[in-house]
């Protein structure tokens, strides 16, 4: 029989349909919880766990581990969904962690890149792909630009497929958190680029083994044991090592991660007079409160350009 760990993993995998990465997580907090209670997923009694055990956990992690406040609210939130469903299933009687406090965090502003390098990048990415020949630069900077161009999650971007685009290439399909469905545009400029590079994945297919008919947007290849070259959809892994790569070669400085992309997405919609509730369709944001963090940036960017601008802001 499983234990009650082994179902929460089970609940929020199936049930849920959380991502692979976000069941992970939640897992991998609510064993630290448990092995810091002594015990094995196994053998732990839920029953026997205190507020005060919980709250010890808590300041263990942020005094002793020196975790920062955002991760230690991360882990907590966890293993208190993970209370709250053995609760709801009657393994045990009552919550016994109730209502814990939350570490209070700094704001923390989303890392975007600025417009004019954005443009700098998005134009030498594609002067890139008319010039390429093979398959694999289109790929890869096309990867960058539809990102961009979305504002997808990098999970997002990972589980796409042929059949996610319109016919006329002006949408396309999206299955995201809480495996909810939305359609976001792709703007007119983009769509040869698409075309094109739809021509190249069929040539790219044809010219190796593709005995399943791949159907994800983007694909790669490995050597099988026989020593063929066979096509394969691109991981989650290759997709944002790629897109850092290609961000890093164009001389983004801090973080290059895919996020970053959607940020940028989402700061640039916002300056250029989109509304905040046209935004937060697009990002597939379920609350008005994740996207109002884009309000903050571009006051902060304002902020910027006042102080750059303005006699009295220079040198402050």
């Amino acid at each position: 029989m499983k234990n009650a760990l082994e179902q929460f993993e089970h609940y929020i995998a199936y049930e849920r349909r959380l991502a692979p990465g976000t069941v992970h997580n939640y897992i991998r907090d609510c064993e630290e919880f448990v092995a810091w209670c002594h015990s094995t997923p196994k053998e732990f009694r839920p029953a026997l766990v205190s507020r005060e055990d919980f709250s010890g956990w808590i300041t263990h992690l942020a005094k002793d581990n020196k975790c920062k406040a955002a991760s230690v609210n991360t882990k907590s939130s966890s293993v208190k969904a993970w209370f709250r469903w053995m609760a709801d299933k009657k393994i045990i009687d009552r919550n016994p962690l109730g209502e814990t406090y939350r570490l209070k965090t700094s704001a923390k502003l989303p890392t975007y890149i600025h417009t004019d390098n954005i443009q700098n990048i998005v134009g030498s990415l594609l002067a890139r792909f008319e010039e390429a020949e093979e398959y694999a630069p289109k790929r890869d900077a096309l990867l960058v630009v539809l990102t961009y161009a979305t504002g997808l999650r990098l999970a997002e971007i990972t589980t796409l497929t042929t059949d996610s685009l319109a016919h006329n290439l002006a949408e396309a399909k999206v299955l995201g958190k809480g495996n909810k469905e939305r359609i976001v545009p792709i703007v007119n400029h983009l769509r040869p680029y698409l075309a094109e590079y739809l021509k190249s994945r069929s040539e790219f297919c044809r010219q190796n083994v593709c005995s399943s008919h791949k159907k994800a947007l983007f694909l790669t290849s490995k050597r099988s044991p026989e020593g063929q070259a066979e096509v394969c959809e691109m991981s989650r892994y290759q997709i944002e090592r790629t897109i850092q790569r290609e961000l890093a070669a164009a001389g983004v400085k801090g973080k290059h991660s895919p996020h970053v992309l959607r940020h940028t997405f989402a700061t640039q919609l916002l300056g250029h007079g989109a509304d905040i509730r046209e935004i937060q369709e697009l990002l597939g944001h379920a609350s008005l409160q994740a996207t109002q963090i884009y309000t903050h940036t571009d006051i902060a960017h304002l902020r910027e350009a006042y102080n750059q601008a303005h006699p009295r802001g220079r040198g402050k």
